[in-house]
Parts: C-alpha cells; sequence; structure tokens
C-alpha cells in the first residue's frame, strides 16, 4: 500500500523536481527549485513515508550571490569594529 501511494506521489511531483534519488539504506533526496511554501508544504505532506522519517529542508543560494551577501556582511563587521573618533 505505501509503495504503491509513493509510486503515485512520484508521478505527481517528479517533474517538479531537478533531482530524485532514493538512497539504499532507506530515504532520499529531492532537489527543487520551489517558491511557494505552501506548495512545498503539499509535496511533503502528500509524501506517504512522510511520518516515518525525518525531513530535513536546506534552502540554497547561488554562489555569487552568497559570496556577495557573505562580503557585505564582513564588511559591516569590521567598519562596526573599527574604533570611532
Amino acid at each position: 500500500m505505501l509503495m504503491g501511494a509513493l509510486g503515485q506521489w512520484v508521478e505527481n511531483y517528479s517533474k517538479r523536481f531537478s533531482a530524485l534519488e532514493f538512497f539504499v539504506i532507506g530515504g532520499g533526496l529531492v532537489l527543487a527549485d520551489i517558491d511557494d511554501s505552501a506548495e512545498l508544504n503539499r509535496i511533503v505532506a502528500e509524501n506517504p513515508f512522510t511520518p516515518f522519517m525525518d525531513v530535513e529542508i536546506m534552502p540554497v543560494v547561488e554562489p555569487g550571490t552568497a559570496m556577495a551577501a557573505y562580503g557585505e556582511v564582513v564588511a559591516a563587521f569590521a567598519a562596526a569594529a573599527q574604533p570611532s573618533n
């Protein structure tokens, strides 16, 4: 029953994912670009194995965007650490 439901879930959502992989030891990995948190919630909620697993959602940022933000933060910290006259 669970495997049939998982097959339906894969059929319903696999086109939304850039990667969908299953781990040999159980569990899996999905890479997806989803802007709407309600859609993400529905995808996770409809997975029939969600009640039996730990779900970890990790947002990612493109490297150039992340490096620019880190550079701005470091510059702000450095400026704040300078003694005031």
